[in-house]
């Protein structure tokens, strides 16, 4: 991305792989209409909050889309972008395909989040509580958080309060997304927060998620987390 024109194009590709209008890009980053055509089209320097307003909609932009902040998880989905394309369709007909048993990342949540229509948003409230594995259960509410519909908040709160499997798994991807433990140290430290190997770097991390506008999984289980960590971050 050397160029105004290169960048501008990777932030055009993005938002029409996501079914995006320029219109509604508009409406989401609070920028005007003409000035992200011009932006797209290379004639206006895509600044770094412009990007980072692009990213907080559609994931990470660029050649390392679906290999940034990665959760450790040794089966984490990595698809490209015509692959996920296939995989929202799928999830819009009703078919979890892949998020029924592969963990997804936080870049393939954002994309599916920015992807899916009002049928595949249902089907992720109904396998939110009834999917058929933890996988797919916990799948769904992290997706079901980056659409980051308020009315959604309480649904994903009760699912990560009564569902241990689904609490436990979220917890252990919160923590190895921030500080890229082997996953099962992640696992760990989900089930005993005092046993973070550096509890004072994960607090750290943690105090922004429990600020983050939306996202309601990474609020829950940050505070969750944070709470945990009290006993150990004094010494």
């Amino acid at each position: 991305m050397s160029t105004a024109e290169d960048v501008g194009s990777l932030l055009r590709a993005a938002r029409e792989d996501a079914g995006l209008s320029l219109t509604r890009m508009a409406q989401l980053t609070h920028y005007s209409k003409p000035y992200l055509g011009l932006v797209e089209r290379g004639r206006r320097p895509a600044t770094v909050d412009i990007v980072v307003a692009y990213e907080r909609e559609l994931g990470p932009i660029g050649d390392d889309m679906l290999k940034r902040r990665d959760i450790t998880h040794p089966r984490v989905m990595k698809l490209d972008r015509p692959t996920l394309t296939e995989l929202a369709r799928s999830i819009d007909s009703g078919d979890p395909g892949s998020l029924a048993n592969t963990p997804s990342s936080r870049n393939v949540d954002f994309f599916l989040a920015a992807k899916l229509n009002q049928s595949g948003a249902d089907h992720l409230r109904e396998w939110s509580r009834t999917g058929s594995t933890v996988t797919l259960r916990t799948n769904a509410i992290a997706v079901l958080s980056k659409m980051a519909h308020p009315e959604d908040t309480g649904l994903i709160i009760d699912v990560l309060e009564g569902d241990e499997k689904v609490r436990h798994l979220s917890l252990a991807s919160e923590v190895s997304k921030l500080v890229q433990h082997e996953w099962e140290v992640c696992l760990t430290v989900a089930k005993d927060p005092t046993k973070a190997p550096e509890p004072r770097k994960l607090a750290k991390a943690l105090g922004k998620e429990v600020v983050l506008e939306k996202d309601a999984e990474s609020r829950w289980c940050g505070a969750h987390l944070l709470t945990g960590l009290v006993p150990v971050l004094g010494r």
